[in-house]
């Protein structure tokens, strides 16, 4: 099977074509990240402030690899500041990810400054953390990088930032703890509301998710194959990777399944609230 440094290698010809001006390349996602497997598609970031728009990116696919390639393209065009286009070459999904350079590097300082945004968007489950860039930029694989942009950009993020962990740590604890003893959750729960407060659980857990990363100064690496990337945590509640998930699988849809949820989901908070606690005496 071709591996995606070959598959990248040989798109580089193509791909240099979609751009003006500076511009870098690299291998993200799950590759650049070594747990890439055989249902992994190859990632491809471009970052450049000037790029082709989607239907031309479409008509260079085409004619380069063929109809077979099948690409999609998304995003605006103008004004630029991110898009994909995505296609299949030698058997092989390929994505790649077109980002303005600029927008990054602004993403980038601001983050490092303690900045957190979240925005909604349909891609991501629980939306886009302004602040994944950082993960994407510190993992990436550095392919073409002719200007020396991507090289500056992780440099910038090889130490991770105390400004971020702290605006991380003092957002999202108290989000997971706004509902364990909520008043509105315990109704739910009473009146055997799955919908609602399997709703209430997620956001609870996502919420520690985000914190547990930034307790151990880690990257958050996305919302793909989070157990995995838990379970090597050395600063976590017990077992934090499987209490999550049996807390989304197992609870039972009527008042006592529910109220044995809620109480787990309170120690979870619990447990996490008192490691923060002893991170910060």
């Amino acid at each position: 099977m071709i591996t995606p440094d070959e598959i990248v290698s040989a798109l580089l010809p193509m791909l240099r074509t979609w751009v003006a001006g500076e511009y870098g390349i690299a291998i993200g996602g799950s590759y650049a990240k070594g747990s890439g497997d055989s249902l992994s598609d190859v990632d491809i970031y471009l970052f450049a402030n000037e790029v082709l728009p989607a239907a031309r990116r479409d008509e260079r696919v085409v004619a380069e690899l063929g109809a077979e390639a099948r690409p999609e393209s998304w995003g605006a065009d103008d004004p630029f500041v991110q898009g994909g286009t995505d296609f299949w070459y030698a058997g092989q999904r390929v994505e790649c990810w077109l980002r303005s350079t600029r927008a990054v590097d602004r993403t980038l300082r601001a983050c490092l400054g303690g900045e957190v945004r979240r925005e909604y968007v349909v891609w991501t489950v629980m939306g886009f953390l302004s602040y994944a860039a950082l993960a994407d930029v510190h993992s990436m694989k550095v392919v073409d990088d002719p200007h020396g942009t991507l090289a500056g950009w992780k440099a910038a993020v090889a130490t991770y930032p105390e400004a971020l962990r702290q605006s991380i740590l003092g957002r999202f604890m108290p989000e997971a703890a706004f509902w364990p003893e909520n008043f509105h959750y315990r109704t739910a729960v009473q009146r055997a509301d799955g919908i609602y407060t399997s709703a209430i659980v997620q956001q609870v857990l996502q919420a520690l998710i985000q914190v547990v990363f930034a307790l151990n100064r880690v990257y958050f690496p996305g919302e793909k194959r989070l157990a995995r990337a838990m379970e090597t945590l050395p600063v976590q509640p017990s077992g934090f990777a499987r209490r999550v998930q049996e807390l989304l699988a197992s609870a039972a849809m009527d008042v006592a399944g529910l109220e044995k949820q809620r109480r787990e989901l309170a120690d979870l908070v619990a447990e996490m609230r008192g490691l923060v606690s002893a991170e910060s005496s």
